[in-house]
């Protein structure tokens, strides 16, 4: 065993900036922006498709992007961080421009642009951690980015609601400001080291390195498993989301306001968990703190499918927070061990797109289930529905995680 370099907690900051910065944004287009296109259509199929384009463009670019950053070099900026100053300021633009928009189409234009920028920003982002992160500090620096993620749906949806009622353009202009400050810091401040020109995988045609990938996920058994299961993980919050404050106000009969309570709960110890599972994973293993985690998810959404008391909803999700906060920390932790380094981008990409699949998939999946157990279950007890789907995506996750990313313990 050999100790690992430490990535110092400053540098650790800086590194995820940006992560608050398009979380943020994330939250605050899904949230505020369907709002706003109300006002132009009555069409609920139409917000959805405005919204729910992201999918499109998670599907199509990052795998697409992975490649690219895989094949560049610049002596000033690295291999990753151009696609970041390229898309930063795309990004920021249509958030900024998208509240000021004369009606439906033009805000749908700016949405698709936003997601376009988004996942053309974020795939080479995440491409960097590994670049720039010391071995023995991956756990860390995924906890640290999940601390991130968590502050960004926090103040995307809490704090920009307080400033969306009072102006609404204002929280977009606020958020566009920070994704070009936090792009800036961290560009200015992270050296991205040059790769070592052994490692750098020939030119071959964009068609061709794609194909390529798709190719080596089919014969690596299990980096194949590994997607599987990424994918079943991001399902479980993709299936929940959209139908959680309904489970809040039909099945536990709770107010929105408690609702919001309850989500802000959640918010918290997914943060707190972030920090304290990237630490342990780096302490005691990955792939054993992330099975940890899963058993005790699935815990947490056996819980919220025989709940009938909103009173013990604050005892439940905050056990469901602190497993899902660990299962989606550390899979591109265990990921970083699995892939080659010659090709990390490309498959960061296939990872982003998994997790995009599961944004288009798994809320069908989840209202078909709702819609099935409406004709046996009565009095808003179909919405609990939500928690036996993603409670059986983290026992089949479960078939597909074993044996995958086992590693000894990682000395610090």
């Amino acid at each position: 065993m050999t100790s690992a370099a430490k990535m110092s907690v400053r540098s650790m900051l800086i590194l995820t900036l940006p992560t608050l910065g398009f979380s943020t944004a994330l939250s605050l287009v899904t949230t505020y922006l369907p709002v706003i296109l109300k006002d132009y259509t009555r069409s609920a199929t139409l917000i959805g498709f405005a919204i729910g384009g992201e999918g499109i463009f998670s599907s199509l670019i990052p795998v697409w992007v992975g490649v690219l950053s895989d094949r560049i070099w610049t002596k000033r900026w690295g291999r990753r961080q151009p696609f970041m100053i390229f898309a930063g300021p795309f990004m920021a633009a249509s958030l900024m421009l998208a509240p000021f928009q004369p009606g439906y189409i033009p805000i749908a234009v700016s949405t698709f642009v936003f997601f376009a920028a988004y996942h053309f920003y974020t795939s080479p982002y995440q491409s960097l951690l590994p670049d720039v992160t010391p071995p023995g500090s991956h756990g860390r620096v995924q906890g640290f980015q999940s601390f991130m993620r968590g502050g960004g749906m926090f103040a995307g949806m809490v704090v920009a609601g307080f400033l969306f009622y009072r102006w609404r353009p204002l929280p977009f202009i606020l958020c566009s400001l920070l994704i070009m400050i936090f792009t800036y810091l961290t560009v200015a401040k992270i050296q991205e080291p040059e790769p070592d020109r052994s490692l750098v995988p020939p030119h071959q045609g964009i068609g061709a390195e794609v194909r390529r990938v798709f190719r080596s996920i089919r014969e690596n058994k299990s980096i194949q498993r590994f997607m599987v299961a990424s994918f079943l993980w991001e399902s479980t919050l993709a299936g929940l989301r959209p139908f959680i404050m309904l489970y809040f106000i039909y099945t536990l009969h709770s107010t929105a306001q408690t609702g919001a309570l309850l989500l802000g709960l959640v918010g918290v110890t997914y943060m707190v968990a972030g920090i304290i599972s990237g630490y342990l994973a780096d302490r005691y293993g990955r792939s054993r703190v992330m099975r940890i985690g899963l058993w005790v998810y699935l815990c947490g959404c056996i819980m919220g499918t025989v709940l009938g008391d909103i009173k013990w909803a604050f005892v439940f999700l905050p056990i469901f927070g602190l497993g899902g906060s660990i299962v989606l920390t550390l899979p591109y932790a265990i990921l970083i061990r699995l892939m080659p380094k010659e090709h990390i981008g490309q498959f960061t990409g296939m990872f982003s797109m998994m997790r995009g699949l599961a944004n288009i998939v798994a809320p069908v999946i989840a209202g078909a289930a709702i819609d099935i157990g409406g004709t046996f279950l009565k009095n808003g007890r179909e919405y609990a529905v939500i928690w036996l789907v993603s409670g059986v995506m983290i026992a089949i996750s479960l078939y597909f995680f074993r044996g995958t990313g086992r590693e000894d313990l990682v000395n610090v």
